[in-house]
């Protein structure tokens, strides 16, 4: 079967060759790594690569029965990746299968402390460390792996300069043109043992925290780097943090400092890595990013909770470190709180739960078990997490709930509404899924949300509509001009207003309708995007048709519509004038409502541009309005659409938008 034409039945040949090697160790030595070794250059693939990695693994059963391999077929097996090398197997059809077997055997024989001489130490460690550079996923990962035992069998014990240039290749290849080389050197720190890492570790942090971010250069954005290197730098904090004495490498006051840079730093850069929400041809790929951060998030919490309990020092002596405050060990209180306070774990537990209302299925299931994993770790307790007592009747320690469901999930989480510090990180993943294109997730959040609004609850003292209205107002000023977020809540908006939300709150109904206004006179100001232009225009004919005075100031707004540049703009800006003329009929004087009415129902909204204008003028003498106000702010709004699309064709214009929307 190690020839087998398949490739993962010739892996599991290799693991059952292995497994079978316990019961004649002599044999196996012997005869069958005897009868493999030639078949490793064998000019079929099939046979050369079932052979490289039957070879590796039989070694690696032989070793963990300690059974001691001849000198001589040491150096045999010593030498199989050189004359695999030297004979180019990598190169054609095949040669990525055989990189990939090649880092399997070298991760067997080092486990294995197959005895190498300095040569092939050093060949080794360049075909890893080309491996490493391969934009193959696989080949990449098989490298990392077998980099993590090479490196402690081979390297650490010469005790030599060359754990510093080892570390500096990897550091430097975080910026290298090359995504490749980025993302294998962030998992190759991920990897290396703490004797590499702890003389420049805050450099090493840093660059690794830097290699998170979302590259300023569009042309040199790569996720997979960015995903690569939050595991990287997790990896990295936790090799640091182990709980091996390495007090004769590590000061108690670099110490101190390393655990205040992983809170500090750290925690803010995994936290800003769940705002990476990058999209190209695959979709949402700054998922793939977010969910390394959620992983990454849990296990430093972990780190900084577990240090906090355990204190950092047996003598009582204080240190000074910048702004590192003095520890007394007697006060565990203070010692958590150094480390891990209250507005931590309110900002960990609220981002963790914005991705658990989100959009994507995986995320939200990903979510919820990360914080629940959390809130009922029964080693390692995470400490001042604000109302602890109500999550976790929402979130309970059971391993069989359904949490990608959106029916079971969003009631649950929506009920952190009612709770003021965690309101604002649940609106602002909710309003995704609201505002969204899936029915699937659109209908039962938004239904979880109208049954929140709807049921009584004694732990919450204030109005809920008056809670929401103002987090939704905090969504729309943090996320400015931000598309992702504003145009789903525009639509959730437009949802909430439909069902009558909002439109009974005495003086917040106007506070919320005042807050709302501006926040469209940023978002559609020049917007092209029809969508976003259809909830806005729906948000001012309901603020509109309420009994405030702030009606005015949105149906004049409205009006501007009815000029807009494109046709299909204008005609949904004059049905939503029509119907509020209807519903409000104190915006126009009694005896001239139905004259108003009459020019908005026969003049033809998407046809002639100069109609359109004139007809406007007209309606605003009838409605009583300065229709000089909207000459000005055409003018101004045609200045700008000539300066980002300059065109004398008004229809070829909108004709390429419908196009590009897809219309």
């Amino acid at each position: 079967m190690a020839n087998y034409r398949d490739k993962s039945l010739r892996e599991l040949a290799a693991n059952a060759l292995s497994s079978l090697a316990k019961y004649d160790l002599g044999h196996f030595s012997s005869t069958a790594v005897g009868k493999l070794l030639p078949c490793t250059l064998s000019s079929d693939l099939c046979m050369r690569h079932g052979a490289t990695l039957a070879i590796g693994e039989v070694i690696l059963a032989l070793h963990e029965c300690e059974y001691i391999l001849l000198p001589d077929l040491q150096n045999q097996v010593a030498g199989v990746v050189l004359a695999i090398e030297k004979a180019r197997l990598y190169r054609g059809k095949g040669g990525e299968i055989m990189r990939s077997a090649v880092s399997r055997f070298i991760e067997c024989i080092s486990s294995a402390r197959v005895q190498l001489t300095d040569k092939i130490k050093r060949s080794l460690l360049d075909t890893l460390h080309e491996n490493l550079r391969h934009p193959n996923s696989q080949i990449q990962g098989a490298a990392v792996a077998a980099l993590k035992s090479f490196i402690p069998a081979y390297i650490v014990p010469l005790e030599s300069k060359g754990f510093n240039a080892i570390t500096l290749r990897y550091l430097e290849q975080l910026t290298d043109p090359n995504v490749a080389a980025r993302r294998g050197s962030a998992l190759a720190l991920g990897v290396l043992p703490f004797k590499f890492l702890c003389l420049g570790w805050k450099d090493i942090l840093r660059k690794l925290c830097a290699a998170c971010e979302i590259e300023d250069n569009p042309e040199e954005r790569d996720v997979e780097s960015r995903v690569n290197a939050v595991k990287g730098l997790v990896s990295v904090c936790e090799i640091l943090t182990k709980t091996q004495d390495h007090s004769h490498l590590l000061s108690a006051e670099e110490c101190i400092s390393l655990y205040v840079f992983i809170k500090n730093e750290v925690m803010q850069t995994l936290f800003n890595a769940l705002d990476d929400y990058s999209k190209d041809n695959r979709g949402d790929v700054g998922s793939w990013v977010r969910e390394a951060a959620l992983d990454g998030l849990e296990r430093c919490t972990y780190i900084l909770c577990k240090r906090g309990l355990k204190g950092f020092s047996s003598k009582p002596e204080q240190m000074e470190l910048g702004s590192v405050p003095q520890l007394d060990e007697t006060d565990v209180t203070n010692q958590m709180n150094f480390l891990f306070d209250e507005n931590m774990a309110t900002h960990l537990v609220g981002n963790i739960v914005k991705q658990a209302v989100e959009k994507m299925d995986k995320l939200r299931e990903l979510a919820a078990k990360v914080l629940q994993r959390i809130l009922h770790n029964k080693s390692i307790s995470v400490p001042f997490i604000p109302h602890r007592e109500r999550l976790e009747q929402i979130v309970p320690d059971d391993a069989d709930l359904k949490w990608g469901v959106p029916t079971f999930s969003y009631p649950r989480f929506l009920q952190l509404l009612g709770i003021s510090c965690y309101s604002k990180y649940v609106i602002s993943g909710l309003v995704i899924s609201i505002g969204g294109l899936q029915d699937s997730l659109r209908k039962p959040s938004l239904n979880a949300l109208l049954e929140f609004l709807q049921s009584t609850d004694e732990n919450v003292n204030d109005s809920k509509e008056f809670n929401l209205s103002n987090d939704i107002l905090w969504v729309l000023q943090k996320y400015k001009r931000c598309d992702r977020v504003v145009e789903p809540t525009l639509k959730t908006i437009e949802n909430l207003f439909s069902k009558k939300i909002f439109l009974n709150m005495e003086a917040q109904t106007a506070v919320f309708c005042v807050g709302v206004l501006e926040a469209l006179n940023i978002e559609l100001k020049g917007s092209k995007d029809f969508s976003k232009l259809y909830a806005g225009i729906a948000i001012l004919g309901y603020i509109s048709s309420v009994p405030e005075q702030i009606n005015i100031q949105a149906f004049s707004h409205l009006l501007t519509f009815l000029t807009h540049r494109f046709p299909k703009v204008r005609k949904a800006a004059a049905e939503q004038v029509y119907l509020v003329l209807q519903q409000n009929d104190a915006l126009v004087p009694e005896d001239k409502l139905e004259k108003a009415l009459e020019i908005i129902s026969e003049t033809c909204w998407d046809g002639d541009l100069a109609e359109a204008k004139e007809k406007r003028l007209e309606l605003c003498a009838t409605c009583n309005l300065d229709g000089g106000t909207f000459l000005k702010v055409d003018v101004g709004t045609s200045r700008r659409v000539v300066e980002q699309a300059p065109t004398s064709d008004e229809n070829a214009a909108y004709s390429s938008l419908v196009g590009s929307a897809g219309f």
